[in-house]
């Protein structure tokens, strides 16, 4: 009860934001925060120890690219679906960056040392599973969005169903047959 009713309450500062009242965006801040943090955490738990993007810093420019956004909120779940794309985007936008910066730093023979970056297979692991979920995106969208809601956004398969209004079956379904086709395309 307590959950739902959460929910229903960020539903509502979510609304009032849109609408213009500040003191909504001040109050929500500080319940979104602590469960966007908790999606970072997870998923940055994935990633290799020397990662130099850290769980705090990518909820930040997450919950800063949000704030930014001009979307009418459904829902809680909705904006933590939103929160897990823009995460997934800064990620993949960062194991970029990083690719090209360590290829820039190879081809002019310049030292560095190597502990301080990401090992490449991580970051080059992060850009593959982006164009794979691009990929799986053309055919078939909504198998895709599951995927990057649980891999990028750290949600349950019953937060999945309840976010995209499907059943848990379906969510189950649809998550086991596009995890097959990752694998198939790797």
């Amino acid at each position: 009860m307590k959950n739902n009713q959460s929910n229903l309450q960020v539903t509502q500062l979510l609304n009032n934001w849109r609408k213009g009242e500040a003191l909504a965006l001040e109050q929500l801040t500080p319940i979104v925060n602590d469960e966007l943090h908790r999606l970072a955490s997870q998923y940055m738990q994935k990633e290799a120890n020397n990662h130099t993007l850290q769980a705090t810093a990518l909820v930040n420019e997450a919950f800063i690219k949000l704030i930014g956004s001009d979307i009418d909120w459904k829902n809680k779940l909705h904006f933590m679906a939103m929160a897990s794309r823009i995460m997934r985007n800064i990620l993949v936008d960062h194991a970029k960056a990083k690719n090209t910066i360590k290829r820039q730093t190879n081809k002019n023979a310049l030292s560095f040392d190597e502990s301080l970056c990401t090992p490449q297979s991580d970051l080059e692991n992060i850009v593959m599973l982006d164009q794979l979920l691009n990929q799986l995106e053309k055919f078939d969208v909504r198998a895709s969005k599951m995927l990057e809601l649980t891999l990028f956004g750290g949600l349950t398969n019953n937060e999945v169903a309840d976010a995209m209004q499907v059943s848990l079956s379906t969510v189950e379904r649809e998550i086991r047959i596009a995890k097959a086709w990752l694998n198939n395309q790797r």
